[in-house]
């Protein structure tokens, strides 16, 4: 190949003098005023330039200033999701593993055996029985007083309600406040170090605290105690107890439910806030299998429930309570017809923020002090059930509540799913604490 000729040659020495360089770099080759380059590798390097060029103005662009900033790619949003969903997992494992070692170091406080074994235990079990009807078991540690307030301020004119509860409380402020505040309502002292603290939704004392109460099932169940197990986070628009629910009926445990009708698909769901138990040898066996699946699975205990009750046929033997007793709180998010007994109002992830939400909604009962009731305010949040105009608008919707709803919604697709659907509703819930996030 002939040397490239004089023109070609100041030709490239203009382009390299445009360019205001003295020496010009494609790809590693320095081309200097008077080198003289073949047409063949001139062709190559101009080629490699263009290379070069579209590579980098692929990822790089100008910013107006002269400078050059990098151009996100259709890449960059799937790497930052990834880069969160990968820190996500990693804090929910976490999460997990800790909350099941806090479980495991705190299982000598709440075990059948120490319940069992103990002096109040026995006075427990003469308390009940001289209530007349099945008793409403409650838990209860000095960061739940104001709800227990709110609760005992909405049934303090239902005839018979607060002779039939008994609290177990958990430290000595709860105790002493009881005393003090609500001396005519009973309770069994369980001092529980592992529950001094405030805790949160799907944290480990949160399971702690529902170990405790699957031991203490099945202590009772095994001393031949049938009994209600009732939580506080539920308004009750008349009194349940009037329906006498447990003297009939063909089952061994009677449940509350979610979902929002009999055609819901979450409908026989165990909800778990407010049951009743007979006592007998599959009601024990009951309990006693999910106290143990409790003292390792990192999993909400109505999952245990609903897995039990869905996969041991009459090994277990549960029915439902219809919606129009029990309901939970997405009743309000329905067209409010047929107002149940009692709606449980468990829709946050914060137990801390709980009681300032229903206040929103209207389910708040007590003066400002947080102690004294407000009779008033139960009889118009009765009336607003009744009428169906609980204004959900007047609460926004918080993290926890918008977990729900999201939650609620993808179960509901993957339960409708033909053939699918049926296989996992057993097993679905147990991976609940899972896909929640917790703070």
């Amino acid at each position: 190949m002939p040397p490239m000729s004089g023109d070609q040659h100041m030709g490239a020495i203009s382009v390299a003098a445009a360019a205001d360089v003295d020496d010009r770099y494609f790809c590693g080759t320095a081309l200097r005023r008077g080198v003289k380059v073949s047409d063949q590798s001139w062709q190559k390097i101009v080629d490699s330039e263009k290379k070069y060029d579209k590579d980098i103005n692929a990822n790089w662009v100008p910013n107006g200033k002269g400078e050059k900033r990098w151009l996100i790619n259709w890449f960059t949003p799937i790497y930052v999701v990834g880069f969160i969903f990968g820190l996500l997992v990693l804090r929910k494992t976490n999460t997990a593993i800790s909350a099941v070692q806090y479980v495991r170091s705190c299982q000598c406080q709440v075990s059948q055996e120490a319940l069992e074994n103990s002096g109040d235990f026995h006075h427990l079990l003469t308390m009940l029985d001289s209530i007349d009807k099945p008793p409403a078991i409650m838990m209860l540690n000095q960061y739940a007083l104001k709800m227990t307030n709110n609760f005992l301020c909405n049934t303090a004119q239902m005839p018979g309600v607060h002779e039939r509860l008994v609290f177990v409380t958990l430290d000595k402020v709860a105790s002493d406040v009881m005393k003090k505040e609500w001396p005519h309502v009973k309770q069994f002292y369980w001092p529980t170090p592992c529950l001094y603290k405030r805790f949160s939704f799907a944290e480990g004392a949160y399971q702690v605290i529902y170990l405790l109460r699957a031991n203490l099932a099945a202590s009772l169940v095994r001393y031949g105690r049938s009994f209600w197990m009732m939580q506080q986070d539920t308004f009750w628009r008349e009194n349940l107890f009037e329906l006498n629910l447990e003297s009939g009926g063909n089952f061994d445990l009677l449940f509350d439910q979610i979902g929002d009708s009999t055609d819901s698909q979450r409908a026989e769901w165990v909800n778990g806030a407010n049951f009743y138990v007979r006592a007998n040898n599959r009601t024990l066996e009951f309990f006693q299998s999910m106290a143990s699946k409790l003292a390792h699975w990192y999993t909400p205990d109505m999952a245990i429930m609903i897995h039990q009750c869905h996969t041991w046929g009459n090994q277990s033997n549960c029915n439902f309570m219809p919606h129009r007793i029990a309901h939970s709180w997405e009743w309000m998010y329905t067209a409010q017809k047929n107002p149940p007994y009692i709606m449980q109002l468990d829709c946050e992830t914060d137990a801390g923020s709980k009681l300032d939400q229903l206040a929103k909604f209207g389910f708040r009962f007590t003066q400002d002090d947080g102690r004294t009731c407000n009779q008033a305010a139960v009889e118009q949040a009765r009336q607003r059930m009744n009428m169906g105009t609980v204004d959900v608008r007047r609460a926004m919707l918080s993290w926890g509540r918008f977990q729900f709803i999201v939650y609620w919604y993808i179960t509901d697709f993957l339960l409708w799913l033909p053939i699918v659907g049926q296989l996992i509703k057993p097993y679905l819930p147990l991976v609940g604490f899972c896909i929640m996030i917790t703070f």
